[in-house]
């Protein structure tokens, strides 16, 4: 009866296969999903409405002459001339145009004032809603995202006496979770150790 023995190197060989084809599987099934490691920024905007009361004073010193018909209709005397011929004196009486332009950072008003007599006062007030936006930036930070993967590594040392330590391994990483590893020592041909190794993320 013969019996067949399993040697080391083949059974870390197969090891190794199955790492390689489990790696490869997970690689396809997350070849579809899209790793977005960017935060989210939202812009939040509002508009906050403002009540402003303010009182503007009208000009009432500076004038020009101008001649108001003196018979018509309400919106025909607003029909001034600002001459008029000798034959004209009789249909036209002399007044005064005041205009002013008043103007802030929320408004301009322009003001045109028609008299035939004095003009004594005169006040504009006014009322105004100023709206005044404001936008709040959001930041959501999204937690880091591991991506399984294989990797090879070589190691080198020794100590004081001698620099001859070399090795070449294999670690397989799951999503930073958790790894498995392969390593197998090189500086002794004859007598070559191999060690299998596992650990998990602790933080």
């Amino acid at each position: 009866m013969n019996t067949k023995y399993i040697s080391t190197e083949r059974i870390l060989l197969v090891i190794i296969i199955g790492l390689l084809w489990y790696s490869l599987l997970l690689k396809s099934c997350e070849s579809d999903v899209q790793l977005n490691t960017k935060p989210t920024i939202t812009i939040v905007k509002d508009t906050i409405w403002q009540t402003k009361v303010d009182t503007l004073h009208i000009e009432t010193t500076k004038f020009e002459y101008v001649y108001i018909p003196v018979k018509g209709t309400k919106e025909e005397r607003k029909n001034f001339q600002k001459e008029i011929n000798a034959k004209e004196i009789a249909k036209f009486a002399k007044g005064k145009l005041y205009k002013d332009t008043l103007q802030t950072d929320d408004i301009d008003i322009f003001t045109h004032n028609l008299v035939d007599g004095t003009l004594i006062d005169s006040k504009f007030s006014y009322k105004l809603k100023v709206p005044r936006e404001i936008t709040i930036t959001k930041t959501i930070e999204h937690p880091p995202i591991y991506k399984s993967g294989l990797y090879v590594f070589g190691e080198i040392g020794g100590n004081k006496n001698q620099f001859d330590n070399l090795s070449l391994g294999l670690q397989y990483q799951h999503k930073g979770n958790w790894f498995a590893s392969y390593r197998v020592n090189l500086n002794q041909i004859q007598e070559t150790t191999h060690n299998i190794g596992v650990g998990v993320r602790l933080w």
